[in-house]
Order: structure tokens, then sequence, then C-alpha cells
């Protein structure tokens, strides 16, 4: 699934800006609010990295009112953590 949805989303946009989107790094997965996470089986993020489309039963779900907001923040605490504990898989 995720190779197939890897060239897909070199054509998908985001439907509220147009931006490109790409699979979620796992960095990206953590900084993902707990309840969504649980609710997919991964993520289409914006190229700003501002808001994530649920992809479930390998499906993208792009539709305005599916974006999780995303905070720059919450992305940085994410990838700092993991830059912390080194030798764990990500």
């Amino acid at each position: 699934m995720a190779d197939f949805l890897s060239e897909l989303s070199a054509l998908l946009r985001c439907p509220v800006t147009g931006q490109q989107l790409h699979l979620a790094t796992p960095e990206e997965f953590r900084a993902i609010p707990h309840h969504a996470s649980h609710e997919a089986d991964g993520f289409l993020v914006r190229e700003d990295g501002t808001a994530a489309y649920p992809v479930k039963n390998g499906i993208p779900t792009l539709l305005e009112e599916a974006a999780i907001g995303l905070a720059p923040a919450d992305l940085q605490a994410a990838v700092t953590d993991a830059e912390q504990r080194p030798g764990q898989p990500t």
C-alpha cells in the first residue's frame, strides 16, 4: 500500500490550498493527535506541514472537513523526541 500511495501522492493535492501531499513520515505521524492516529492507517500531509488527511483502508479522505490541523511546534517536538532516543525504530 505504501508504494502505491507514494506514487499517488505525487498527483494528489490538498483540496483547500492546492499544495502537494506526501505520506506522513514517522515523525509527522507522531505529531498527529492520538485519537486521530488510531482511526487511520496513515496520513497524507500537506506540503507546509500544517494539515494531514487520513488514509483508511488504503483510501485517502481528501475533504476539507477531514483535515487534521498540525502545529509546526508539535512536529518539531516529535522530531526532537525521536532524535533523543537513538537506536529506537522511527
